[in-house]
């Protein structure tokens, strides 16, 4: 029997999933029961470095207009088809569309779009990684997302993996994906990004994006903490978890919330870090803590 599946010949980078665009530090392998030891004998051991700095920014001028969500716009600058689409179905404020090539489901409560090539992909040919994502750059670009807007890029390929009478076949080349993370002033926006998937042809198949319009107003970047006072809190965020003891990350990270006007504001809040623990009797798994630091405009 073949059964086939997908897989990433390379993640995303640890820091960039826990909302961090800094690459991550190489660290030297540490024994396991020190480590455990370490831990337990130390309580928290803090990372500051990425909120040495305080936000100071203010909401960029410059911003995706909730304009870029009306059907025309997204089959136009987004897809860049002169297709017509007719419209398949609808669900709450979602619509479902389709034209001879594309498949586009939009969704401009939740700022959410995705694009299908219904053709898929042709033979492949080489192409270079750096290309694909200046080209999945700036088709975001065309469609309205501005640079102000554009946090870290990470550019990926996607496996394609068949198995038959349990034997793998050799892992072919699926996709060139590029992922774009949201970010104001360089802090991250949690839980939206776009990704933008080409073919091995190098023919554009893919977009599945989240990001709604931000409001003009009524943004908490900034707080008047301190490095030490986040500290406390985030020490007291963690035990509140059950957390008691290990080395911790903190870093800057803006959480959305939608506005009545439909529009989304940007609250600051601190993540701490927790990375993946190994013991001789068990390992846990790595987490996020999101710690208040009572923000202001």
């Amino acid at each position: 029997m073949k059964t086939p599946f997908i897989r990433f010949l390379t993640a995303l980078p640890l820091a960039a999933a826990l909302g961090c665009d800094s690459a991550a530090t190489v660290v030297e392998p540490v024994d396991p029961q020190t480590q455990v030891a370490s831990a337990t004998t130390v309580g928290f051991v803090f990372d500051s470095t990425r909120i040495a700095t305080p936000p100071t920014g203010g909401i960029p001028t410059d911003l995706l207009p909730r304009t870029a969500f009306n059907d025309a716009v997204l089959q136009g600058a987004l897809v860049g088809s002169t297709e017509a689409f007719t419209t398949t179905g609808t669900l709450g404020s979602r619509r479902d569309l389709e034209s001879r090539t594309w498949t586009l489901e939009n969704d401009p409560s939740e700022g959410q779009v995705l694009v299908l090539n219904r053709l898929g992909s042709g033979p492949a040919v080489p192409q270079e990684p750096a290309v694909m994502q200046r080209t999945a750059v700036a088709r975001l670009q065309r469609w309205g997302i501005p640079a102000s807007e554009m946090g870290a890029v990470y550019q990926v390929k996607s496996f394609l993996e068949t198995e038959e009478d349990g034997v793998a076949a050799v892992p072919e080349l699926h996709r060139y994906k590029t992922f774009v993370m949201r970010a104001i002033n360089g802090i991250r926006v949690e839980g939206h990004r776009a990704v933008v998937s080409h073919g091995v042809d190098g023919t554009f198949q893919r977009a599945l994006i989240s990001w709604p319009p931000l409001a003009r107003v009524g943004h908490l970047l900034r707080t008047r903490l301190s490095t030490a006072d986040i500290e406390q809190r985030a020490r007291e965020a963690l035990l509140a978890e059950g957390e008691t003891a290990g080395p911790v990350r903190l870093f800057w990270k803006y959480v959305p919330t939608q506005l009545s006007t439909g529009e989304w504001a940007l609250t600051l809040q601190v993540g701490a870090a927790m990375e993946a623990l190994t013991g001789t009797t068990h390992t846990e798994e790595s987490r996020v803590v999101d710690v208040d630091v009572s923000p202001v405009q």
